[in-house]
């Protein structure tokens, strides 16, 4: 399944294609996550990820385990890499909480701030119900990611607890803010 959105992107209108991860796109998608690495803001992740084995291992999981990885690719970018963003839901470890998805989104920098990581979201809530039939999502965030944090309020996702001084990043502790949501809820 895929969708079509359009987004502004360089003051016009373009044509972004929301759908699964492909084997294919496994690169580009390790490409956007460790730029946000070298970022250091967002993701609790000092190394970047560079061994192919580790990448493939990584799509390998998300097959065999049923996981989603939503992907935002801009056809208009050049063949190597095309993808722009990604929304993983993922289970949770634990036997009881198979009702229970785990979400984590990137969106390359560059295409922050023009509606992608709200559709990104969105097309993996209804995904998630769809092809994984979970109840509920968790996620959690930096609490100075106020851009995320204003997202998954808006979305609908409550705030449920605070882990502080979770991660100790450049000398700096950051607190980790724990959101949820129920996809019935969300779908009405």
């Amino acid at each position: 399944m895929k969708e079509v959105i359009h987004l502004r992107i360089d003051d016009k209108t373009e044509k972004i294609i929301l759908r699964h991860i492909k084997k294919k796109d496994v690169e580009g998608v390790w490409e956007n996550f460790n730029e946000v690495v070298k970022e250091g803001v967002y993701l609790p992740v000092f190394i970047p990820v560079r061994s192919q084995y580790e990448m493939n291992a990584w799509y390998d999981t998300i097959k065999q385990e049923e996981e989603i990885c939503i992907v935002a690719e801009w056809p208009k970018l050049k063949p190597s890499n095309t993808i722009i963003g990604q929304c993983e839901v993922s289970n949770v470890e634990w036997e009881a909480s198979k009702h229970v998805g785990n979400l984590g989104i990137i969106v390359k920098k560059g295409f922050r701030n023009i509606g992608l990581g709200y559709h990104l979201v969105d097309f993996a809530i209804r995904e998630t119900k769809r092809k994984m039939n979970k109840e509920k999502i968790i996620l959690s965030c930096f609490d100075t990611n106020k851009r995320a944090l204003h997202l998954y309020e808006k979305m609908g996702f409550q705030k449920i607890g605070v882990r502080e001084k979770q991660f100790l990043m450049d000398s700096e502790y950051h607190n980790e803010i724990m959101m949820e949501i129920w996809i019935d809820d969300y779908l009405k």
